[in-house]
This record gives structure tokens, sequence and C-alpha cells, in this order.
């Protein structure tokens, strides 16, 4: 059902501090937004995108938060098997830190990819070929073999 009446006035200056800070922290947008009772997802996209500052710091907390995701990642290989676990619980608690370390990663290398992204090599050795000395070689190595060739001409 929707909600009647006057939206509710948020000053800026104080709420959107905080929420940089929750997404620098490793929360979304969505919920910082919602932990500081906020607009939607789509009008914080405005106001972000209609302040060239506040866009800034924006990006900054998302970098921010790509290094918290990358430290988290540390934090759940790390984290000791518990071992009141049957055998078929774990399998599936193992399953579901792979499943948290993966996303992670991808997150990290998506928000951040000079950083954490795949390293791909891509020099390029310069190789050139000659035609003509191709051609001197082949006729070289037809005439110290000494076979015989017939010259075929196009008509």
């Amino acid at each position: 059902m929707k909600k009647m009446g006057r939206p509710p006035e948020y000053n800026q200056a104080e709420v959107w501090p905080v929420i940089l800070d929750n997404i620098a922290a490793g929360s979304s947008l969505s919920r910082a937004l919602e932990n500081q009772g906020m607009p939607s997802y789509v009008q914080a996209w405005r106001m972000i995108k209609a302040d060239a500052r506040l866009e800034e710091a924006y990006q900054r907390a998302v970098e921010q938060r790509a290094d918290r995701l990358a430290e988290e990642i540390i934090e759940l290989a790390d984290e000791p098997f518990p071992g009141h676990l049957n055998p078929a619980l774990a399998g599936a608690w193992a399953q579901q830190k792979r499943l948290q370390v993966d996303a992670r990663k991808w997150v990290t290398s998506k928000l951040k990819p000079k950083t954490y992204g795949d390293k791909l090599d891509v020099t390029v050795l310069e190789k050139r070929i000659s035609v003509i000395d191709a051609l001197e070689q082949a006729q070289a190595r037809v005439l110290l073999d000494r076979v015989d060739v017939t010259d075929v001409v196009a008509k």
C-alpha cells in the first residue's frame, strides 16, 4: 500500500556520510539506504548523479568496499572448520564458504579491476616477415638442392 503524504525531508549533510561509511564498510547502496530510512534506490542514484562531489565520494566508498571485501575473503578462508558438524552439513558448510569467497572475488575484480582484476599479458612481439626475403631464401634452397622446378605462369 502506498504511503500518503509528503515525503520526509533528509539532511543530506548528515545522512550521506553515514551511508558512504556503510558502503565503505561493505554494505550495498540498497542496504545502506535502508538502514538510514532513505528514499528509494532510484532516488538516491539521482541525488548521486546530480552532485559531482557526492558522486566522487560514492566512487571512493565503492573502492573502499572492494578493499573490505578482499579482506573478508581472507577472513572466510581462515575461518576454522566447525568440528560439531555432521558429515552431511560439513560439505554444505564448505560449499557455502566457497560460494562466499567466489562472490567476493568476482565483485572485487569488478569494483577495483586494476588492483583485484585478472592480470592479462597483452605484450605484442613485433615480427616482420619480408616476402622478398622469404622468396630469395626459397630460391636459394631450390638452387642448393638442384631440384628440377617447372615455373608455372597463369594464363
